[in-house]
């Protein structure tokens, strides 16, 4: 059985949004633990919502990073374009909204 074969099931549109949507809550829950491990999470929460755009700018930016890693990966390494397009349109959408959510 091939490699192609066997990666034929994630070159499909609604795995890349799955994935867009599952690993920036993932990329979050690492933020929170690398730059305010004793906060808790509606603590964390509220510093995101709240603080200037200077520190949100930098908590979506790490939350963005499994879906920057995971688009390499499906689009460079393993040529899943479907997946691929999924995951873009997704991260673009999260993206808006969490500016529009964190804006003054």
């Amino acid at each position: 059985m091939s490699m192609k074969y066997q990666l034929s099931w994630i070159n499909n549109f609604w795995v890349g949004i799955g994935a867009g949507l599952v690993l920036p809550i993932l990329g979050f829950l690492l933020s929170k633990e690398v730059k305010l491990p004793a906060a808790t999470l509606e603590q964390y929460w509220r510093i995101f919502i709240t603080s200037d755009f200077q520190v949100n700018k930098e908590i979506i930016v790490f939350s963005f990073l499994p879906n920057m890693l995971l688009f390499y990966i499906l689009f460079f390494r393993i040529k899943t374009d479907n997946s691929a397009k999924g995951l873009v349109l997704i991260t673009l959408v999260l993206g808006a909204l969490s500016f529009l959510l964190t804006a003054d």
